[in-house]
């Protein structure tokens, strides 16, 4: 198989996944890519760790993160190793829109692998894993 047809089918999975849930994760005001931004605040507390991890112009990603922020999902607090950055945390309200969200996604992603056997759930998780090795 050719890269091309797997990338789009990786692609269209996503974003079948992201469609699906949308209404649930809609009821906390969120967007499918505002709830990922919200896991990857969750671990990268500064906007350009979490421009880097995301491959997003810095940019987009403030304007993201003050949206959030209004929404009373995260707080900015000026970093005290460093005034001139800013951490960003998820505030409880944040905290359960991400775990509902996180169920909402798990659930859909289940409904799909139920399609697979066992064994066949078994060898998607090997092969993504052996896919996803950095190079010896």
């Amino acid at each position: 198989m050719e890269a091309w047809p797997l990338l789009t089918r990786i692609w269209r999975l996503q974003r079948a996944l992201a469609q699906e849930a949308a209404p649930c994760i809609g009821e906390y005001g969120l967007n499918p890519k505002e709830l990922m931004l919200l896991a990857f605040v969750e671990k990268r507390p500064h906007a350009g760790q979490l421009a880097r991890e995301l491959h997003l112009p810095a940019p987009s990603v403030t304007h993201a993160l003050k949206r959030l922020e209004r929404s009373g999902l995260i707080v900015r607090e000026h970093d005290p190793q460093d005034l001139r950055r800013f951490l960003f945390t998820l505030t409880p309200k944040g905290r359960e829109a991400l775990e509902a969200g996180r169920v909402c996604l798990v659930e859909r992603l289940r409904d799909r692998l139920s399609r697979l056997a066992p064994e066949e759930r078994a060898t998607l998780i090997a092969l993504l894993d052996r896919m996803l090795e950095e190079h010896a």
